[in-house]
């Protein structure tokens, strides 16, 4: 049971982010996210082209 009373003790000092951090870090993910996928995306198909234009 301490260690339980140890966890209850430490989550009452936790410091939450506001509903606004949260959205703003959630934005930060998801254009991150959106931009590499692009990125490797053109990344991929640049590479298949110069593959098929060397093996005609």
């Amino acid at each position: 049971m301490k260690f339980l009373g140890s966890v209850a003790s430490e989550m009452r000092r936790v410091t939450w982010p506001t509903f606004g951090e949260n959205m703003r870090d959630t934005g930060i993910v998801l254009w991150t996210s959106i931009f590499f996928a692009l990125f490797f995306g053109g990344v991929d198909w640049l590479l298949e082209q110069g593959i098929l234009l060397l093996s005609k």
